[in-house]
């Protein structure tokens, strides 16, 4: 009982935690706030995370692990067209991590808004985790420069604008509410945005 007394206490402290970074930010939060949402006593988030930054670092750890797993789950369900073209191996992957950063909007924004912030922490899940997202996909263009199915000399620019559309949805919500007098949260705008991405890759490579 202790065990699930204990999950259910640390899922209300991240639950909460994320709704309210999400809206008022991480230095706009403070733990009493955070206690007070989950309907927990204020120790409870010292004894789980060692205080708000332990809080911010299992987020972080949290997130991009669940990207990752995406990630995974893209490769271990890749056909056999996917697999022979580096096109599809693509449009498959960023498909699972579209959907995973969909489903975890809140998060997603939050945390893509951290990453602007230079801080230990910051450099810590760059060194560990955008290192690691920028290897797997230059890993899948290298495989198609091999195939000798297309070609390209910058293969980290490549990268980096095939990650900001991935991103942009979750990095500028306000602009495409309240500039394309579209919703950013909505499946219509989730699935045309998509479909341009997907026209884009087949496009650039």
């Amino acid at each position: 009982m202790k065990i699930n007394d204990d999950k259910k206490a640390k899922e209300k402290i991240i639950d909460s935690a994320i709704e309210l970074f999400y809206y008022q930010g991480f230095h706009g939060t403070t733990v009493r706030q955070i206690a007070q949402k989950a309907e927990l006593n204020l120790a409870l988030i010292s004894y789980y995370f060692g205080g708000k930054k332990g809080l911010l670092e299992a987020l972080m750890v949290q997130f991009y692990e669940g990207y990752f797993q995406a990630v995974e789950a893209a490769e271990a369900t890749l056909g056999a067209t996917e697999q022979e073209s580096t096109k599809l191996h693509l449009i498959h992957t960023m498909k699972y991590t579209f959907q995973y950063l969909f489903d975890s909007y809140k998060m997603t924004r939050f945390i893509y808004r951290e990453l602007t912030m230079d801080s230990v922490l910051i450099r810590e899940v760059m060194t560990l985790y955008l290192s690691k997202e920028k290897y797997y996909y230059i890993s899948i263009l290298e495989e198609g420069l091999n195939k000798g199915q297309f070609e390209h000399d910058d293969l980290d620019i490549v990268v980096l604008q095939l990650l900001h559309i991935l991103y942009m949805p979750f990095l500028q919500p306000q602009v495409i509410r309240e500039v394309h007098y579209i919703e950013p949260l909505s499946q219509e705008f989730k699935e045309r945005y998509f479909l341009q991405l997907e026209k884009w890759i087949r496009n650039t490579f």
